[in-house]
């Protein structure tokens, strides 16, 4: 049964596959509306995963609708600056939030804390979790989805569908969307440690040389345990590298971070052996639409890209949102192309403008080094270029998808 027009919402039950980012949101958001939603999560138990993130206005605004904006920013980082430089220190790029209005900024987060506070906002909205359940496939039958998973437990009759399982999802074909699904021969190496006084709280800080070089250090705020202020380390690698990297002492790859960024030594004193550096690998994911006959696509499942621009769990959190909205509104066949059509231009144009940034910074291009500071020297200075570039980082590019 379909849901009809806001006033008189027949209630649906939902199944959400993945416990990440968009996946928690939107079901929080349906089960207050009065929908029944059961969150299926392949990892054993609550463990978030992945390197510090940096949040964005357009992310603060839903975790506000969600009733968390405050609790979760009261452990972040207030970033101010995206500074980049080159081995020298002179400037390559220098974008700050007050641009683009008074009180701007980006919060700079570990990831456990964004999880631990949407946990507690499902608790309260009655939202079930399955933990341990990898969702391998699932069919529709009479209007009503089942699924099944990895170890073979079985679960039916929802009315919807929404598959949230990250970058590599295994069910996003089942909205039936051809598109591009591929991984980006570059990634990085990250590790989170306690900053100790030694990198800005307030900025994105990155040191490039060339296009195969590159540092990035992203204040991340505090956990719950430690008051200590934490900082993200982002070291480029191509992926193919990464095992031969791995092979050699820890030593020789702390060496190359030292000779790029000298002031990064007391983060690598923190490291003591390969078990404490992760890899990160970049999917570039790009469906044609988003939504099929009683299913929905969000996050990185319907749109990983490159985080040159940082806008993954701000996109995933605007996805929620703007699903969740577009269900209270009309009946679901109805949402299911009204959330395609509101989001369309953000995604895309995310999309496109990381393909094109990401060459500049990750690749063996090195013919794009004198492009790249003609091209940020000259948008540096002019206003209309600078302001885009500024909004783009800021993930205010079209807006949330509201109406």
């Amino acid at each position: 049964m379909e849901n009809t027009a806001s006033g008189s919402a027949a209630r649906l039950r939902i199944a959400v596959v993945g416990c990440g980012t968009a996946g928690p949101t939107a079901a929080v958001l349906l089960a207050r509306q009065g929908h029944e939603a059961v969150v299926f999560e392949r990892a054993p138990e609550c463990r978030a995963v992945g390197a510090g993130f940096l949040l964005q206005p357009p992310g603060m605004a839903v975790l506000r609708e969600l009733g968390i904006e405050k609790q979760v920013l009261a452990h972040a980082a207030k970033v101010d600056r995206l500074h980049v430089v080159n081995p020298d220190g002179s400037r390559l790029l220098d974008l700050r939030y007050r641009e683009i209005g008074s009180g701007q900024f980006g919060a700079g987060l570990h990831r456990p804390v964004l999880l631990h506070y949407l946990m507690q906002a499902m608790e309260s909205a009655a939202v079930k979790v399955r933990w341990g359940w990898e969702i391998t496939s699932a069919s529709r039958e009479g209007g009503k989805w089942s699924l099944t998973s990895e170890k073979g437990g079985t679960a039916g009759d929802f009315d919807l569908l929404i598959i949230a399982d990250g970058a590599r999802s295994r069910l996003r074909d089942l909205v039936g969307a051809g598109g591009r699904n591929r991984g980006y021969p570059w990634g990085a190496h990250w590790f989170i440690g306690e900053n100790r006084n030694v990198f800005p709280e307030s900025e994105l800080y990155q040191v490039v040389h060339g296009t195969r070089r590159l540092g990035g250090f992203l204040a991340t705020g505090r956990t719950f345990d430690n008051p200590e202020p934490l900082v993200s380390l982002f070291w480029s690698i191509r992926i193919a590298d990464d095992a031969g990297i791995r092979s050699r002492p820890i030593s020789e790859w702390k060496r190359e971070i030292l000779d790029l960024c000298p002031r990064a030594a007391v983060l690598l004193d923190q490291i003591a052996d390969w078990s404490q550096v992760m890899t990160a690998r970049y999917g570039d994911v790009s469906l044609s639409r988003w939504h099929g006959e009683g299913v929905a696509v969000l996050g990185d499942a319907a749109h990983a890209m490159s985080p040159q621009l940082g806008q993954g769990v701000n996109l995933g959190l605007a996805d929620a949102s703007c699903l969740a909205d577009c269900i209270s509104r009309e009946r679901l066949s109805v949402a299911l192309r009204e959330y395609q059509r509101r989001r369309w231009l953000t995604i895309r144009y995310y999309q496109l403008a990381t393909r094109w940034l990401t060459p500049f910074f990750q690749s063996d291009h090195e013919w794009l080094v004198p492009v790249r500071a003609g091209l940020f020297g000259i948008a540096g200075v002019l206003p209309p270029a600078r302001m885009l570039m500024t909004r783009s980082m800021a993930g205010m590019i079209f807006g949330r998808g509201e109406e």
